[in-house]
């Protein structure tokens, strides 16, 4: 089977205040991919910009302009559902290619592993370290709290210069074989931001699929250059930390009647 076609891969990106970093995000995929048959979408959740430089300068992509921030979950699915891609890579626009993460993604998601559903990058950061939390142990009560005394369990992990199968990789660039993405109907929306990729990850894993960290293969992500306000963020992280153990809480009682 010849995977290097057309309906190979769909990278779809998510912007919302982040078209300087949009564009050297996809400059870099071209750049750096010698498979060039894939297809990029780019889902506009900002609607103070219509991404016209972007579209004339990168012709091959499709633009889906929204009227305002639908979350990104939600425009996650909506390039899902307008993909024509075996393999979906959802991907942060600032984020950088490294090296030929498509044919990474390609080979490793679709030939060398049936049981893998997901597989997540080494993501660095603009000072060359490993960007903590890009992977880790699935959340708990116990986790948070650790967490917030800098006790990272996960350390460790994220850490790995050996290819390991973990609980959940960042959804900054994500990969996952479309026939999965279906099957779980996709990001949980009521997540607007942070955790959907926790929740993909745990929902995958529940169907007996694998999750890789592909430690060997980076991707830079400068990470939170979307220019939003930082107290919002961490009362939105804490939001979605707590639905998710709710949700997480009430499947794990459903599985025991």
């Amino acid at each position: 089977m010849n995977l290097y076609n057309k309906a190979a891969l769909s990278i779809i990106i998510v912007n919302y205040r982040s078209e300087h970093y949009l564009d050297k995000c996809i400059a870099s995929i071209y750049s750096e991919s010698r498979c060039q048959q894939f297809e990029i979408i780019v889902v506009n959740n900002d609607q103070e910009t219509d991404l016209r430089q972007i579209a004339k300068k990168y012709p091959g992509i499709e633009i889906c302009n929204h009227g305002k921030n639908i979350g990104f979950g939600a425009a996650c699915n909506y390039g899902a559902k307008r993909a024509s891609g075996k393999i979906l890579l959802f991907l942060n626009p600032d984020t950088r290619f490294l090296n030929d993460y498509v044919g990474v993604v390609l080979n490793k998601i679709a030939v060398n592993e049936k049981n893998l559903g997901i597989i997540g990058p080494r993501l660095i950061t603009d000072e060359g370290e490993v960007q903590e939390w890009c992977t880790g142990k699935d959340l708990t009560v116990r986790q948070l709290i650790k967490n917030n005394f800098w006790i990272t369990e996960s350390k460790k992990i994220w850490e790995s210069k050996a290819e390991i199968f973990v609980d959940w990789v960042s959804g900054a660039a994500l990969a996952i074989k479309k026939e999965i993405f279906e099957e779980i109907k996709g990001f949980d929306e009521k997540f607007f931001m942070y955790g959907e990729d926790l929740d993909l990850c745990k929902r995958t894993r529940d169907l007996g699929y694998k999750i890789l960290y592909y430690s060997t293969a980076s991707i830079l992500h400068s990470g939170g250059k979307s220019r939003e306000n930082p107290i919002r963020q961490k009362i939105q992280f804490y939001k979605s930390s707590l639905y998710y153990m709710i949700k997480k809480g009430i499947a794990g009682l459903k599985s025991q009647k």
